[in-house]
């Protein structure tokens, strides 16, 4: 049986162009080719959510406006009320959904807002962008996510999700 993962991504700075009043489901409200990556891995989670720096934490398909906003913009307290509340409900979301470990893909700015509150979430917090040494820049990343044997239906433990995300040192 496969873990339950629950994959949370960062959202993406550019977006489709929405009349005044328009909404779109999250995942598709992000048009660049790197949310595209993200999205196409998160899909094969059992569930899966954007963490907006103007919404906090939204699942996939809740409908979303145009914003244009990101954490580099906030204050250094803003960014602490935000990953305190992303946080919060993010604990509340593995708790209600049992899940096995939780899969934060996204840029260090946002996956590091969150780092102190990883010890209070209900499963395995694995940051395959941030631990990976082979994932270390945007192409890279991107790769990791196409690649079809890191995606969470097709692993059979968590074990083996964190040594995708964290392989052992290779012997040279």
């Amino acid at each position: 049986m496969n873990p339950r993962v629950c994959t949370v991504v960062s959202c993406g700075s550019t977006k489709q162009d929405l009349a005044p009043g328009e909404t779109l489901p999250a995942r598709e409200l992000y048009d660049s080719s790197v949310h595209t990556c993200k999205d196409r891995y998160a899909c094969h989670s059992e569930d899966y959510y954007i963490m907006s720096a103007e919404y906090g934490l939204v699942r996939h398909n809740t409908e979303l406006a145009y914003y244009d906003r990101s954490l580099d913009q906030l204050s250094d307290a803003g960014v602490q009320a935000w990953s305190h509340d992303v946080a919060r409900d993010l604990e509340t979301v593995l708790a209600d959904g049992d899940f096995d470990a939780v899969v934060l893909i996204g840029s260090k700015t946002y996956v590091g807002a969150l780092r102190s509150h990883f010890d209070r979430l209900p499963c395995a917090v694995l940051t395959p962008w941030q631990t990976d040494d082979s994932v270390t820049g945007v192409g890279r990343g991107m790769a990791w996510c196409n690649d079809e044997s890191n995606w969470p239906d097709r692993v059979s433990s968590v074990e083996e999700i964190a040594e995708i995300v964290s392989p052992a040192p290779r012997e040279v």
